[in-house]
């Protein structure tokens, strides 16, 4: 297998779910044993048999063909599975849809049979309106190929459906191949990839395309083994290219998988439990083996733990498989205690007989007498995430010359209140991550950790704080504010939140008439010299900023530049008097409070998505 980069802290569905188990073994044929272990109880003690999760033969053909069923009436419309526009992303929309797809069946099938009673005119008859009669057919899905299954996957992966659709019509359209997508520029993937996170994906995906051209010519494997040497190819994303792309009888495990079987088979056990992940594996090439359609089947149980067997809110009376759920079986006994038909305790389980993929340490969580669905799977134990202060300041400049020129032809932009957009003369100093770590390789502002835990620092604290790296950068600009025309403001607080991490922001900025000097630049050779750099509104759109870089964006876009901004912020955040403050406020400098809180969250957010917008045409 290809090495993989190390050390990158963004979790990916290839870190989630185990190896499948190979070879697997055969379901036997269903047998009076079997029969009788439907209806024999076995489960609802904490001590119960380990094969009272299995399926037999019968539950393993009406969990199939219920599915498929399901599936091909309801699922929603991707661009990745071929349909054409307009795209039913969400769960939402299938929920609100379902009457009037309904309906609509209902009123094909009355017009099919009205067909049928209908004596059908003669081929060269014509209609009331003198034309042939002619037939309309709803376009089918198109082909897909193995290269967008795989985009696709990746995308998906910690990321909502209606959110992948734009990224992923925008990624096929500029690398339409694997070998398009090889040849690309680490600049042009971080510009299509920018503002849809865990940015390893799409340095894994690039890397990934580079070995299929060099070592598969271009073409993707279809087997799990080869797969698996592909750079960001793991046991989930190589499942989902063997069976969807290539129809391979190959079983994938997600989390909507996961859960969906845990409440088919009523496992007591969390989602990261190493033994239910282990049963899951199992059971969904047990589902797989005997499927003439393995990517349709496995697309549905995805589908519908995302749209039906929800976390919180499962709609257990659409449920296509509802007959076959121990989960659902469990919830509908009339009276607490109750043992179910499937399971309950026998007088005697063997330890070597007794159950290892339920948690019988919280037991408590799963018994009997829990009736909610939703008990399964157990809710999986969070880790304290961490928390970080970070100092930030965006330092920017005006190039005149620029906004002269721009004044020739039209009336340059300014910032103002309430205006979203990003000036086109101002240019903004950003620092390029290394290449290894959380979001490895992006373009942010410069800033400074300043410790653990989530109290951001006062602005008078953060500038001493900050003090040594603007230096660093700018030497004397940074203290002899009128000899550069400087202005310097407090723009608030800003908590931005990562899978694994918090980060709580001070927010500054310097602003100067003229393009200052940067001692770090002048002094870097070559090969250096893009880590740190000046960028304008095109620059970042061309190279691609993060959602968090948007977010501050618009913190500096929404507070205009005041006369007396210097002096107002300084006194505003060292003093605890709030009529200093107001004061303040009314000569332009007042320090922000944080975005989410100043002048209405919906403000903010039209400017969020004004400069969203911006980045994404």
């Amino acid at each position: 297998m290809a090495s993989k980069p190390q050390g990158d802290d963004e979790p990916d569905m290839e870190d989630f779910v185990a190896p499948p188990c190979r070879p697997r073994q055969r379901i036997k044929s269903e047998s009076k044993e079997d029969v009788a272990t439907s209806s024999t109880p076995a489960h609802s003690a904490s001590r119960h048999r380990e094969n009272a999760h299995d399926f037999n033969m019968k539950e393993l053909r009406a969990v199939r063909t219920n599915l498929l069923t399901w599936y091909d009436a309801h699922r929603r419309k991707l661009p990745w599975r071929g349909d054409p526009p307009p795209y039913l992303t969400t769960a939402t929309h299938t929920k609100q849809t379902h009457t009037k797809q309904t309906a609509a069946a209902t009123k094909s099938r009355l017009a099919t049979m009205d067909a049928f009673v209908t004596p059908k005119p003669e081929p060269e008859a014509e209609t009331e309106h003198g034309a042939a009669a002619i037939s309309i057919e709803v376009a089918s899905p198109r082909k897909v190929s193995p290269y967008e299954t795989w985009v696709s996957e990746i995308m998906l992966q910690q990321t909502r459906v209606d959110t992948v659709v734009e990224y992923f019509l925008r990624w096929t359209e500029k690398f339409p191949t694997v070998e398009a997508l090889a040849n690309g520029s680490e600049e042009d993937v971080n510009a299509l990839w920018a503002g849809l996170g865990y940015y390893r994906r799409a340095r894994m995906l690039h890397a990934g395309a580079k070995y299929v051209v060099e070592n598969f010519e271009g073409e993707l494997p279809s087997t799990i083994e080869q797969l698996l040497t592909i750079p960001g190819i793991g046991p989930y994303t190589a499942g989902a290219i063997s069976s969807i792309a290539f129809e391979n009888r190959e079983p994938l495990v997600d989390g909507n998988v996961i859960r969906v079987l845990a409440r088919l088979r009523a496992v007591g056990a969390d989602p990261k439990n190493k033994q239910l992940i282990k049963f899951s594996w199992k059971v969904a090439g047990e589902l797989v083996e005997e499927c003439d359609r393995p990517g349709a089947l496995n697309q549905a149980m995805m589908e519908l733990g995302a749209t039906m067997c929800t976390v919180q809110n499962p709609e257990c009376s659409r449920c296509p498989v509802q007959s076959s759920c121990l989960a659902y079986e469990e919830s509908q006994s009339s009276h607490k205690g109750e043992k179910t038909t499937r399971f309950a305790s026998e007088s005697l389980v063997s330890e070597n007989d007794a159950c290892t993929i339920c948690d019988a340490s919280r037991y408590g969580e799963w018994n009997e007498s829990i009736r909610e669905v939703t008990k399964y799977p157990l809710k999986a134990k969070k880790g304290d995430s961490k928390n970080e202060v970070i100092c930030v300041a965006v330092i920017s400049y005006e190039d005149e010359g620029a906004a002269e020129a721009k004044k020739k032809k039209s009336t340059a932009k300014k910032p103002t209140k309430g205006d979203g957009a990003v000036p086109d003369n101002w240019h903004f100093l950003m620092a390029r991550r290394p290449e290894e770590g959380l979001l490895a390789g992006q373009w942010e502002f410069i800033h400074q950790k300043v410790d653990a835990g989530d109290k951001i620092p006062a602005f008078a604290q953060r500038k001493k704080l900050m003090h040594p790296r603007l230096s660093e950068l700018l030497g004397e600009q940074t203290t002899k504010f009128k000899q550069f025309q400087e202005q310097r403001r407090d723009l608030g607080e800003l908590t931005h939140i990562f899978s694994h991490v918090k980060h709580h922001m001070g927010v500054e900025h310097l602003h100067f008439r003229s393009k200052p000097t940067v001692a770090v630049i002048d002094t870097m050779d070559a090969s250096q010299q893009q880590q740190i750099r000046w960028m304008n509104a095109a620059d970042m759109k061309q190279l691609g900023i993060t959602t968090g870089v948007k977010k501050i964006l618009n913190m500096v876009t929404k507070a205009p530049l005041g006369a007396s901004v210097v002096d107002a912020v300084a006194s505003s955040s060292n003093s605890s008097s709030s009529t200093k403050r107001s004061a303040a406020s009314k000569r332009g400098a007042a320090a922000k409070a944080p975005s989410h809180v100043a002048d209405g969250a919906s403000a903010s957010t039209k400017r969020f998505k004004t400069l969203t917008s911006f980045f994404k045409k």
